[in-house]
């Protein structure tokens, strides 16, 4: 008795489970979120490690055009580097730049001179290349050997907001002077020396 009371109440479910009839309009609200959730997803994800990538890039090329400049680098001209950085990184959100000549006496870093594009971004200093967090970032180095250090940071703000909000891509590239023995610092006053 129990048993055909359980057949006869299971025996609706079991045949909606093998019917295989289907209405394309349920199939579309049912599926259509879901996909839509999928494609502005994608797009928001491909779009943030495009521009990443993108930042990356060209703080690469502001290191590759810092080690092949033989004179001293001026204040407008880190200036002019940061405009040329906005539009080699398609920024649409604020950026800044900060460069540094480092050197290494075979026991600590230390810091020839360091300039940032905006106010609100310090300077590098001896103490903060010191620490043990910024020491392992930088690649081993010889002995009085001179290298230069570009930082850069840029706002991403995605187009919709799906749980990834703003962030800052910060980009750390070392390079070596190469026609030069280090890229010295004029300010105009002093004579720039290497």
């Amino acid at each position: 008795m129990m048993k055909q009371l359980l057949q006869k109440t299971a025996a609706p479910f079991a045949q909606f489970i093998r019917d295989t009839r289907a209405s394309a309009t349920v199939e579309a609200v049912l599926i259509l979120p879901l996909l839509m959730a999928w494609f502005v997803g994608g797009f928001v994800f491909f779009d943030g490690f495009k521009n990443r990538n993108t930042a990356l890039k060209a703080t690469y090329t502001i290191g590759d055009i810092l080690s092949r400049r033989t004179n001293g680098a001026t204040e407008q001209y880190i200036n002019n580097l940061q405009d040329l950085y906005d539009s080699l990184a398609y920024t649409s959100g604020t950026s800044a730049l900060r460069v540094t000549s480092l050197t290494w006496n075979g026991k600590k870093h230390r810091v020839l001179w360091s300039h940032s594009t905006k106010g609100t971004l310090s300077v590098q200093t001896n103490d903060t290349v010191r620490g043990s967090a910024f020491r392992n970032r930088i690649p081993l180095m010889a002995i009085g050997e001179r290298v230069i250090l570009v930082e850069s940071f840029t706002d991403y703000n995605p187009a919709f907001n799906i749980g990834w909000g703003h962030r800052v891509f910060e980009n750390f590239v070392v390079t070596s002077p190469r026609f030069a023995s280090c890229l010295s610092w004029d300010n105009g006053v002093d004579v720039p020396s290497c």
